[in-house]
């Protein structure tokens, strides 16, 4: 393995552990979430930690997939349950690197009932304008609810379609971004609009962001992860979930990662 290889790949397990943690931090995962980042080589393969709560999870929990959920080199750990929730989203998306599954509580109530989720928040362009519902019961009958078969993993992208979140009936949410920097920024969005939504509905009819403010606020953010804006906040829930050590270990590795590519 090449050093550059080897930084590509250690930065994108980095990059998993700290999101593992903020995302668990901010609630977005809890005990049962999982979030995943696709191989930064090889884009049929991705990593996920061993089935273990986000907030727990260390670099060497980290495990490698192919794009069927195969665990690569023997190993033999236990997996999430709910993996093909990961390799289904990358398998139909390949603008996609990385994937989140959680139940936070501030959008369950989106997921059961007819009132659709919609950008009120002025960060709301992070997770989209469009937030569907998928609803396992239509194509499955009754189930277990969770999301277990290859079949059911392919519905749920197909539901997903080209946006960045969708909600799951009764259940919790699926996000996807281009990466894992692009993940937590969707899902601190998501969770933010849909309790602002959640309280406005209670005084009231809600405002909602236009089209074109969305698409301003894109535009203020930045679309990759080199935006000042990206990095600050990166770099604050990195350090607020402990992971100060892994940042700067990051930071040297994409040092010498860059001075290699110039």
């Amino acid at each position: 393995m090449t050093t550059q290889t080897e930084d590509a790949i250690e930065i994108a397990k980095i990059d998993l552990v700290i999101a593992n943690r903020v995302l668990a931090r901010c609630g977005a995962v809890d005990a049962y979430g999982h979030a995943s980042v696709r191989h930064p080589v090889d884009p049929g393969r991705f990593f996920c930690s061993r089935s273990l709560s986000p907030e727990l999870v260390e670099r060497d929990d980290i495990m490698e997939f192919d794009l069927d959920g195969k665990p690569m080199n023997g190993d033999n750990r236990n997996i999430y349950r709910e993996l093909v929730v990961h390799w289904g989203v990358y398998a139909a998306r390949p603008d996609v690197n990385a994937v989140v599954h959680g139940h936070p509580h501030q959008v369950l109530p989106f997921t059961v009932t007819d009132v659709p989720l919609r950008p009120v928040y002025f960060g709301a362009n992070e997770c989209g304008a469009t937030i569907p519902v998928w609803d396992i019961r239509d194509k499955f009958g009754d189930t277990n609810v969770l999301v277990l078969t290859r079949e059911h993993g392919e519905e749920m992208a197909r539901a997903l379609g080209p946006n960045r979140v969708v909600l799951l009936r009764g259940h919790g949410m699926v996000g996807a971004g281009r990466s894992a920097m692009q993940l937590v920024r969707i899902c601190k969005s998501l969770l933010t609009n849909a309790q602002m939504y959640l309280d406005a509905l209670r005084l009231g009819t809600p405002k909602e962001m236009t089209p074109g403010e969305l698409k301003l606020r894109d535009e203020t953010v930045g679309n990759d992860d080199t935006s000042h804006a990206t990095l600050r906040g990166w770099e604050y829930e990195a350090r607020k979930a402990d992971c100060g050590d892994l940042l700067a270990e990051r930071t040297e590795r994409l040092k010498r990662l860059t001075a290699a590519k110039g």
